[in-house]
């Protein structure tokens, strides 16, 4: 299963050890499924991240990017332009074109196209994982 992965839920796994996106981290971090990024996703990952190294700590930062960077799929962007409503998410929705995704995980499900990628929130996301355990 491949997943582009949205900024958004990686900073709220960081912040927040117990929640649901942080179970997201866990799974990429267990190989249980594939992530798909973009250059343009992953300096996304990189600037987000590091705005908030003084909520989460360094170390535990720099352990995901570095893991995101060694494992990820990179993909070749495909075109994306004016499918957003939210011209910075185009970027992610770019990024599961180009790398043939099953998923796109976001907190903004409401900023993508209906009619291309699946679009799910953390839930949704950690549901599909749970179906491939079985």
């Amino acid at each position: 299963m491949r997943a582009v992965i949205d900024t958004n839920i990686f900073l709220a796994g960081l912040l927040n050890a117990d929640g649901g996106a942080a179970k997201i981290i866990r799974a990429f971090q267990d190989g249980e499924f594939e992530l798909v990024v973009t250059h343009d996703v992953f300096d996304e990952y990189v600037r987000v991240i590091h705005l908030f190294d003084n909520d989460v700590p360094r170390e535990k930062s720099e352990e995901l990017l570095e893991l995101v960077f060694a494992r990820a799929r990179k993909a070749r962007p495909a075109s994306a332009q004016g499918l957003c409503t939210d011209a910075d998410d185009e970027k992610f929705l770019s990024a599961a074109l180009g790398g043939d995704t099953d998923f796109i995980v976001t907190k903004n499900k409401k900023h993508f196209p209906k009619n291309t990628v699946k679009i799910v929130n953390v839930r949704e996301f950690l549901g599909a994982i749970e179906k491939l355990r079985r």
